[in-house]
């Protein structure tokens, strides 16, 4: 059991040497504006080839820079939440 703690917390998960939750984001975003790209417009299917490599390759640099950076991302997106503050300052205070 433990084991596995160690391990899930050392090496988190990765999709093609990137980060997998920003990995799978990139692809998410990037196949469907493909296929409408194709579709719709007609366009070279090279142009998005080229641009899911190179979005792809700057994952895995930030993922070597950073290898936690989904575990970054969704901790952000639980605690980015706004604060009424109970005295006036600058800023959000994480108070009762």
């Amino acid at each position: 059991m433990r084991e596995d703690i160690l391990k899930a917390v050392a090496a988190p998960p990765k999709f093609l040497f990137a980060p997998f939750v920003p990995a799978v984001i990139n692809l998410g975003i990037q196949f469907p504006m493909l296929f409408m790209g194709i579709g719709v417009a007609n366009m070279n299917p090279l142009f998005f080839i080229v641009s899911i490599l190179l979005a792809h390759g700057a994952l895995v640099a930030a993922g070597v820079k950073e290898p936690h950076l989904s575990t970054m991302m969704q901790a952000y997106g639980q605690t980015h939440k706004t604060s009424t503050n109970l005295y006036t300052v600058k800023g959000n205070k994480f108070e009762p």
